[in-house]
């Protein structure tokens, strides 16, 4: 590598994630959610706004739309029926509050990496704040971390791209559910089932069985559900099933091939 090469290089940040989260919610995050999230959408939602239909699995508003990433996150909780549920990565704590308002007997925690995140979160919805904590999901797992019957992400694993930190946060969502994990991001940003198939392969899941689904909300966002139980889903097997009908971004498809091609996994003895 040349001087120059050896010092653009060293000059770099420690890291090549999408944001800096030390200044995420200033730099980026509220501004988005205030300016595009709560313009097009029902960010929040009062008690008695939103319902489930058992019948049909999914969730209505009686204002105004809500997002559809959100959307999809709610329509699983009610069809898959969790007695808890963890959010990794919980930013405004919009997901949790209305998740709270919608199934009350559902005991609901969230965690973020940064605590400007989680000001923000106890700043909107004072009633969460002691379901709050501390957690960066791309840390070794903690045995003090919440435990779930059903831990998600949203738009939290596409923006890690640091070493094999995703595989770690992928492996400790796993390792923290008692019964399932959704992961709702874009599925351009990392080859999930892939690498999801490598880490269960690798002996990184702490789980007996896994059953990875295609689950779609009613309003089209699609998501990656895992479970121990068998499930009436889709079965997903590739990450060309989960892209199906979407506009291919070379870049990202490029740079997630660069990040599976990172990982090395367990093998067994023998």
């Amino acid at each position: 590598m040349s001087l120059l090469g050896r010092w653009f290089y060293k000059s770099r940040k420690f890291y090549d994630d999408d944001f800096d989260w030390d200044t995420y919610t200033a730099d980026s995050y509220e501004r988005r959610l205030v300016g595009v999230v709560e313009r097009d959408h029902q960010a929040v939602a009062k008690t008695g706004e939103l319902s489930f239909d058992d019948a049909t699995g999914h969730v209505t508003s009686a204002v105004r739309p809500i997002h559809p990433n959100q959307q999809v996150i709610l329509e699983a909780i009610g069809q898959l029926k969790p007695l808890s549920v963890h959010e990794v990565g919980c930013g405004g704590g919009d997901h949790l509050a209305n998740g709270k308002a919608l199934y009350p007997d559902v005991a609901f925690s969230g965690a973020d990496r940064g605590q400007t995140q989680l000001d923000l979160a106890a700043k909107r919805h004072p009633e969460l704040a002691s379901d709050l904590s501390l957690q960066d999901i791309t840390m070794p797992f903690s045995r003090h971390w919440p435990r779930a019957d059903m831990v998600y992400s949203q738009t939290v694993l596409m923006h890690i791209h640091t070493a094999v930190s995703h595989f770690v946060g992928l492996a400790n969502m796993v390792n923290t559910a008692n019964r399932f994990v959704l992961i709702m991001e874009n599925q351009q940003c990392h080859n999930f089932v892939r690498d999801i198939e490598n880490l269960w392969n690798g002996g990184h899941f702490n789980w007996d069985t896994m059953h990875m689904y295609r689950f779609d909300g009613s309003t089209g966002a699609r998501t990656i559900l895992l479970s121990r139980e068998p499930r009436d889903f889709p079965v997903l097997t590739s990450d060309a099933q989960l892209r199906e009908g979407l506009k291919p971004s070379q870049r990202r498809l490029k740079r997630a091939d660069e990040d599976s091609a990172r990982g090395s996994f367990g093998i067994p003895p023998g």
